[in-house]
């Protein structure tokens, strides 16, 4: 377990491994948060925004997380920023939805332990499909490279 101090507006910066995490969240006269399966991507710079409730709280378990992650480049190796990576359970039940940014990095947090069918979309068109199993606290690196936009 690692500690941060975070400064008076809340904010804190670290370095750490790639990997998942879960993250507490606290401070006095507020309830704790937990986050669970926060994705750390390699070489990457992350925001995290919560914000906290006043008040008394008891822990409270949940089911372990996941998260998912990577880079989406073009045929020559170059960030391929504004994709839609697209991940729905299965069973159809559960999805999780983010873009990559202008580094062509992505990160989905927090995800439940099981199989998703992963789909890129870029300007309307559909470019990429494929199953991905997710494992309990586990990151999932999942680099992609995009032949034709």
């Amino acid at each position: 377990m690692t500690r941060f101090d975070a400064d008076r507006f809340g904010r804190f910066s670290s370095s750490m491994p790639e990997g998942v995490y879960d993250l507490v969240i606290s401070a006095r006269g507020y309830l704790s948060l937990l986050v669970r399966g926060v994705g750390v991507l390699a070489g990457h710079n992350q925001l995290v925004t919560r914000a906290l409730v006043p008040g008394d709280g008891e822990d409270c378990e949940r089911e372990p997380a996941a998260a998912l992650g990577g880079y989406i480049t073009d045929r020559f190796g170059r960030p391929v920023a504004n994709v839609t990576i697209h991940i729905t359970s299965e069973d159809a039940e559960v999805a999780y939805t983010t873009r990559t940014d202008r580094d062509g990095a992505y990160l989905l947090n927090g995800i439940l332990p099981q199989s998703y069918d992963l789909t890129l979309c870029a300007m309307e068109r559909r470019l990429a499909r494929e199953l991905v199993p997710i494992t309990p606290r586990a990151f999932v690196r999942l680099d992609l490279r995009l032949m034709q936009i």
